[in-house]
């Protein structure tokens, strides 16, 4: 009896996608919660109209999306819908650009964004590509993204020092430099496209132990304070961006089946 190939049994090619499913609907939960957008990481005005209905219409659209990315027939639709939100929120940092410096914010919702497009140009047919969503983009559009989260370390370095916990050897100003130059080392491997899968991946081990260590111990001794939910949520949505980065440039071209899905699981 012939055995089945190992990717008819465990495909691991949606991983990435999964990742980012399960986090965007922490996301949502965690806006659901506080019954408002997230003002660190959506900041629309207080003056905009229907701001409560929006942003609850925003949070389900969260889980839904987060949802779809599980399926493969509403994976092209979540990724599509997670594009335009975390646009969206990337466009809400504008309405306070005059008091504060949206960079950061602008900077953490299009490498989401820049994840989620992923999913919409590896589903999209070869001929269908017109958009010119190419891994060379992915990798260049996160890696400025990256340099960004490595310059906002340096040029606020006390707020990075203050999210260091006191128990870590080293010190608090070791790891935000360490992490800030990290994001620096992931930026330029992107850019100049040498070690940018393990740059991906380097990454996704930083922003994991970032929500492991910043944020989900306070969210655990303070359940009822959302906002350390949300900080730990959107660390986790980050992490999975940058791991469908590293997936897209890992993709043989012109693999696709005619079904619209990948072929064998590369991780």
């Amino acid at each position: 009896m012939r055995a089945e190939p190992t990717h008819q049994i465990v495909d691991a090619s949606w991983l990435g996608a999964k990742m980012l499913g399960f986090s965007t609907i922490c996301f949502g939960i965690a806006c659901f919660l506080q019954g408002d957008f997230t003002i660190f990481w959506q900041p629309f005005p207080e003056s905009l109209p229907f701001r409560q209905p929006l942003a609850f219409l925003s949070a389900a659209l969260l889980v839904l999306s987060g949802a779809g990315l599980f399926f493969a027939r509403t994976r092209r639709i979540a990724a599509i819908t997670q594009v335009c939100l975390f646009l969206a929120y990337a466009a809400s940092w504008l309405s306070v650009f005059r008091s504060v410096q949206p960079w950061l914010g602008i900077a953490e919702h299009l490498a989401t964004v820049t994840g989620a497009a992923t999913v919409w140009a590896r589903l999209s047919p070869q001929a269908a590509r017109g958009w010119h969503f190419s891994p060379a983009v992915a990798r260049i559009a996160y890696g400025c993204c990256s340099i960004v989260f490595g310059l906002a370390h340096v040029v606020a370095l006390d707020g990075t020092m203050s999210m260091v916990p006191a128990w870590l050897p080293g010190g608090a100003m070791f790891w935000a430099l360490f992490t800030g130059a990290g994001h620096f080392a992931v930026g330029i491997g992107l850019i100049v496209n040498r070690l940018a899968v393990l740059a991906t991946r380097w990454a996704s081990v930083m922003y994991l132990c970032f929500a492991a260590f910043a944020w989900l111990p306070g969210a655990v001794t303070h359940p009822d304070q959302w906002l350390r939910w949300a900080g730990t949520a959107i660390t986790l949505v980050m992490l999975s961006a940058v791991w469908l980065v590293g997936d897209y440039l890992r993709e043989p071209r012109g693999q696709e089946t005619s079904s619209g899905l990948l072929s064998p699981a590369r991780l």
